[in-house]
């Protein structure tokens, strides 16, 4: 659980949805900015970004038929922050007739998050189920939360575009979660779409996708990156120049296209 130092920080950002003893953590490990803005300078984010990962053996990408990006276009890149669904017993309609309190927290994990985070939801996969829509996009914008990663539904779907954050889900849907879902954790690790992502780890996504790089390898991560974009810069140069075969072949081998 959070030290009470680092909940005293943040609670002016909260607004109660989930109980403190389950905000695992506050201050968490982050990429340095620097290392960030590199990355966005990558001009094919998600694809550089997994070739490198597959070359090196770390991290994990998941394509965009799996995780949809709600508008094209979008471009993210941010270290991550997290919350864990589970599913809730008994109906919507019981829990509406005693008045039971609703379970959702992802406007309490914008709160614990800094400007510029992304916001992580492993919801095991409920397409069908939304756990952010307007009301809470827009909160999420408020407090400079760059994006939101939901293994899980949205909705409110032309509000959200309209008004940001980027967003990319498992499903469109327009069931609330309300009364469906309950915020076990949050900041603690979790998985989405069988990827393990932790608290800091960098998110970066785009129009084909979603990667995660762990924290211990963003260096390593981006200068691979780096490296391989200044060769595809080349062999582009070659190519739109009408550069022979052998000479393209020359500046990078074929088989690494």
């Amino acid at each position: 659980m959070a030290s009470e130092a680092e909940l005293s920080a943040v609670r002016g950002r909260l607004l109660g949805l989930i109980d403190e003893s389950r905000i695992r953590a506050v201050q968490i490990a982050r990429p340095h900015a620097d290392v960030i803005a590199r990355f966005e300078r990558i001009t094919d984010l998600t694809s550089t970004v997994s070739d490198a990962m597959d070359s090196l053996g770390v991290g994990s990408a998941i394509p965009a038929h799996v995780l949809m990006p709600l508008a094209p276009g979008q471009r993210i890149c941010g270290p991550a922050v997290t919350i864990r669904y589970a599913g809730r017993g008994g109906t919507p309609g019981a829990h509406y007739a005693r008045d039971s309190r609703p379970l959702l927290a992802d406007r309490d994990l914008y709160g614990v998050g800094e400007a510029g985070d992304v916001a992580v939801f492993d919801c095991g996969g409920a397409a069908g189920t939304s756990v952010m829509g307007n009301l809470s996009a827009l909160w999420a914008v408020r407090l400079g939360i760059a994006g939101c990663i939901v293994d899980g539904g949205v909705r409110d779907i032309a509000s959200i575009r309209a008004t940001g954050p980027h967003v990319w889900s498992r499903g469109r849907t327009p069931i609330t979660g309300r009364h469906r879902l309950e915020a076990v954790e949050i900041n603690g690790t979790v998985s989405i779409c069988g990827v393990q992502v932790r608290p800091g780890d960098l998110i970066a996504a785009d129009d084909s996708g979603v990667c995660v790089v762990p924290l211990e390898n963003v260096e390593t991560v981006i200068a691979q990156c780096e490296a391989a974009e200044r060769a595809e810069e080349a062999v582009t140069s070659l190519i739109k120049s009408g550069a022979t075969a052998s000479d393209v072949t020359q500046a990078l081998s074929p088989e690494r296209w």
